[in-house]
């Protein structure tokens, strides 16, 4: 009998043992549950706050960004006229420095030529600045891309004035001095001026990359170039024997994104083209900005060696070289390159070709985008902006009297808008902008 009840004891001990082993596994089950998800919701919880220093990070990198271009239109418009005190003082390339160098925060140290003082008073700056986090502000020029929208007749470069003739009404004009035809917008030569500058691009990236070779060395260009023509004007003729598989749509480019819409081009693809094209309304391409890939493009017959010579001319830095006038430019490429070097004949014709193919020389900047990233610990924060600089009203219409301005104000009614007080025009205008 006393075996028996030790037995049951023995058994019910065994059992109480194994329920609060059970009990504490369970316990200990839970309590590391709650502590992950305590620990996950904590991490959560920081990552949304670095996200949002991040985005505010990014912004104030924005607002830098478009000061600095406040600043470059600023000093632009002082220093831009004959008359101003300024015009000359300011060489344009360094004026350009206003906006195309990149900005970083917090400030690098280790800048050649700065003295630890400097140094000291940087460390200081940004210990006392109070961000967190860093980010990085580049300022492109869009006029230095090749524009997708050229390939419509109604984004053609505006026409230049005519100069006014000399008021000699004796004289009579003979056959010397008819005003020779002025060529149209040709828009089989801007399809093939897309095909020859995305070949460029296309070949180039073959020849430096050995890795992209060896995927895309056999890709039919033909294909998305008649692609990205008939994106835009549903109309057109394809060349390619390759079916179309999209639905056209029929007006230009809105985003450069459209473009990765287009068959048959993929993410690799579009990483190449994308940086040397625009849909941005620029006034043309830009010179002074221009890559080598751009001048290629619309200068074919020049030689690489002189492509060399043509930047090494222009981003000189013991001289100003960068070109005043669109002019500057045709009278350097006319005594530079074999195929127009001195020859008045041949380069009319070559001006002649760049307004069937749409395309305009232009000498200042007008049209930027602004690329901001921004992290903080490891929440990053991306912003594009498309920026144009508004054209300033002139104090007198040309050809005025000075006062006339003043006069029109004077006789202008009010209206109960003008009473109202308006924000000061900052002069410049965001065209475009997303967060990445």
């Amino acid at each position: 009998m006393a075996s028996q009840q030790r037995s049951d004891q023995q058994k019910q001990g065994g059992v109480a043992l194994f329920m609060v082993v059970a009990a504490i596994s369970l316990l200990a089950v839970l309590v590391t549950e709650f502590t992950y998800v305590a620990q996950v919701n904590s991490r959560m919880a920081f990552d949304s706050v670095d996200q949002v220093k991040a985005h505010a990070l990014a912004k104030s990198g924005l607002k830098l960004s478009l000061l600095r271009l406040k600043a470059y239109s600023t000093l632009k418009g002082l220093g831009g006229g004959a008359e101003s005190a300024l015009s000359g003082m300011i060489p344009k390339g360094i004026l350009e420095k206003v906006w195309s160098f990149p900005f970083f925060y917090p400030i690098p140290t280790e800048i050649p030529g700065l003295t630890p003082a400097e140094k000291d008073q940087i460390k200081e700056f940004t210990k006392s600045s109070g961000f967190e986090g860093s980010y990085s502000a580049l300022i492109e020029s869009e006029s230095s891309k090749y524009n997708l929208n050229s390939l419509l007749a109604p984004f053609a470069a505006a026409p230049e004035p005519a100069a006014s003739p000399s008021p000699t009404p004796t004289s009579t004009p003979g056959p010397t001095g008819s005003p020779s035809p002025v060529p149209s917008f040709s828009p089989e030569a801007v399809q093939k001026s897309l095909a020859d500058y995305l070949t460029q691009v296309l070949t180039n990236k073959i020849q430096t990359d050995e890795e992209f070779a060896s995927e895309y060395r056999d890709f039919k260009l033909d294909e998305l170039v008649d692609n990205i023509i008939q994106w835009v004007e549903p109309t057109y003729q394809r060349r390619s024997a390759a079916p179309q598989n999209f639905k056209p749509k029929g007006g230009p480019f809105f985003s450069l994104s459209e473009l990765r819409m287009i068959q048959p081009m993929d993410d690799e693809l579009y990483e190449v083209f994308a940086p040397h094209l625009t849909v941005s309304s620029t006034p043309g391409i830009n010179v002074n900005t221009i890559k080598d890939l751009t001048l290629k493009a619309i200068l074919p017959f020049m030689t690489d060696e002189e492509v060399k010579e043509f930047f090494k001319f222009r981003d000189a830095v013991e001289a100003d070289n960068t070109f005043k006038t669109p002019e500057d430019f045709f009278k350097f490429i006319q005594g530079n390159v074999a195929a127009l070097r001195n020859s008045e004949a041949e380069l009319q014709k070559f001006k002649g070709t760049l307004k069937e193919r749409n395309i305009r020389i232009v000498t200042d900047e007008s049209t930027f985008k602004v690329t901001v990233r921004a992290k903080v610990n490891q929440a990053t924060r991306q912003i594009e902006a498309w920026v144009r600089l508004k054209q300033a009203k002139p104090s007198t219409a040309p050809g005025a009297p000075e006062g006339a301005n003043n006069q029109a104000n004077q006789n202008h009614q009010a209206t109960p808008q003008d009473s109202e007080p308006t924000q000061p025009d900052s002069g410049l205008s965001i065209t475009s902008m997303r967060f990445l």
